[in-house]
Order: structure tokens, then C-alpha cells, then sequence
């Protein structure tokens, strides 16, 4: 068995360890990794889909590539970067999840890897992209929680890992895909943030990485895995948006990437 050797640091940012009853009804978490391929990051946000839709468009133009979206208090935001990989990336959008999921179908077609999606104000999102290394995605839509759970267990089995998770109008929506690179994946559901800060520091030092932190349906779920990837994280959380763009910047000038957004309460 191969031996992973890593390496996290936790910055705290002020409030992060104050009861749930100081919080601000909601707010923002960021993921932050050192010793990512990304270079030149910047950060989408908007009100409008319309202007958050030639954001993305813009950022395309410039040849960078998205990496993550996410809805929240009436915002819409964005990750952006170069030295992804990705090769080209299209943007799906769509009310009616049938037609969503019908896209997805046309663009896999064309050799497009679902590699994200959420939901907010109603839209469906998806980004989808070539010259990733997965080779194989599937998309999976689950009424309730604990029968989404059960997929990702016969998911696992199948070879595929839960790369994205979006608990969103009463349902359970995962993306799946074989060629992660994962040795190995766990999540946690939990109803409030105040346990989350206790798991990531367990799963850290257990080895694995944080991939992925989604609020919906009332439930922090969090995403870790192991691979050969060592990296250094940090997590931050604002409740206000300048604060929380802020914190971003400092990240980055202390050479961290944003690798994942997520927008909840307690």
C-alpha cells in the first residue's frame, strides 16, 4: 500500500469558532488548496443570471476555464482559472430538470464531462468540459437522502466516485465518474455547521482532503478523499460578502487556490 504523506493548515477566520447564535443566518465558505495546477484565479459574482452568464463567457475568452459555481443569498458566483486543463467547456442552463438532464445527454455526446451543477432561483447549472480525466460521468437525480446515500454506496462499488453533490427542490443530485484517481472517498451529512470544523480536522488527519462542501435540503454534506495528491488546505467563512471577498485575496496572496464555494447557515 502506498504511504500518503499530507500536509494541512487551518486558517480561522474571525468568527469561524463562535456559537451558531452569533452566525449570521447565512453565509459563505470557501475551500482553499495549495499545489493546484490553477494559476490566475478570479472570482464571478453576480444578481443577475444574465450578467453572471456573459461573465462566464468573458472569463472563456480570456482562456480561463470555470471550476466551480454557487447560488446564494440572491448571488450568483463563480471560480475561474487557467491551468485546469480542461480543453473547452460549455454552460448548461435550464428550469425544467428533464431538459437538463437532456442536454447533458447531447453534450456527453460530444465528448463533454459533466464536471459541476447547482440550482438557484429556479435554474438548473451545469458546467461541462473536455480534457478532463475521467472516463466515464453519470448524473443521478434521488428523492430522498438516505436513498442517495445507498447510490453512492452501489456507485462506489461500480468503480465511479461522487465528485459534486446538489440537495436542491426536494431532491438529491450527484455526479459520478470513473478516473478520479481517488484511493479512497468518505462523506459526512450533517443538519448543523457548528460539527463541521470537527470532521474536516478528523478526516484531515486521517489522511484524506476536502473536496467538496454543499448545503441543501437543511444538510452540510461534505466530500473527502485520498489520492497521491498531497495538498495544503484551509477553509474560510464570511457572512458578509466584502469580508468574504477579503478573505479570498488574502488566500490567494499567501499562495492558495479557491477551489470550491458553498453558501448555507446553521
Amino acid at each position: 500500500m502506498v504511504k500518503i504523506k499530507h500536509l494541512y493548515v487551518v486558517l480561522i477566520w474571525a468568527g469561524l469558532l463562535l456559537p451558531s447564535s452569533i452566525w449570521a443566518e447565512h453565509f459563505w465558505v470557501g475551500l482553499f488548496s495549495k499545489k493546484t495546477p490553477y494559476t490566475e484565479q478570479s472570482l464571478i459574482v453576480s444578481t443577475k443570471l444574465s450578467h453572471f452568464n456573459t461573465s462566464i463567457e468573458r472569463e472563456w475568452r480570456n482562456n480561463s476555464q470555470i471550476v466551480d459555481i454557487e447560488y446564494g443569498d440572491d448571488r450568483w458566483m463563480a471560480i475561474s482559472a487557467k491551468g485546469t486543463g480542461y480543453t473547452q467547456q460549455v454552460y448548461i442552463h435550464k428550469r425544467d430538470w428533464k431538459k437538463f438532464e437532456a442536454s447533458v445527454a447531447a453534450y456527453s455526446q460530444q465528448g463533454f464531462k459533466l464536471i459541476n451543477v447547482e440550482n438557484g432561483k429556479g435554474y438548473w447549472l451545469g458546467i461541462m468540459a473536455k480534457g478532463t480525466d475521467y472516463t466515464d460521468v453519470i448524473l443521478k437525480n434521488i428523492r430522498y437522502e438516505e436513498a442517495f446515500l445507498k447510490e453512492i454506496t452501489r456507485q462506489w462499488n461500480a468503480g465511479y466516485h461522487l465528485i459534486d453533490v446538489e440537495p436542491a427542490e426536494g431532491t438529491w443530485v450527484g455526479i459520478f465518474a470513473k478516473g478520479t484517481g481517488f484511493e479512497d472517498q468518505d462523506y459526512h451529512s450533517v443538519d448543523d455547521w457548528d460539527a463541521v470544523p470537527g470532521i474536516i480536522k478528523e478526516r484531515w488527519d486521517q489522511g484524506y482532503r476536502l473536496l467538496n462542501v454543499e448545503y441543501g435540503g437543511g444538510k452540510w454534506f461534505c466530500i473527502f478523499v485520498k489520492d497521491k495528491r498531497a495538498r495544503i488546505e484551509s477553509y474560510s467563512v464570511n457572512s458578509r460578502i466584502p469580508a468574504f471577498r477579503k478573505s479570498i485575496h488574502k488566500q490567494w496572496n499567501r499562495g492558495y487556490q479557491l477551489i470550491d464555494l458553498a453558501h448555507g447557515r446553521d
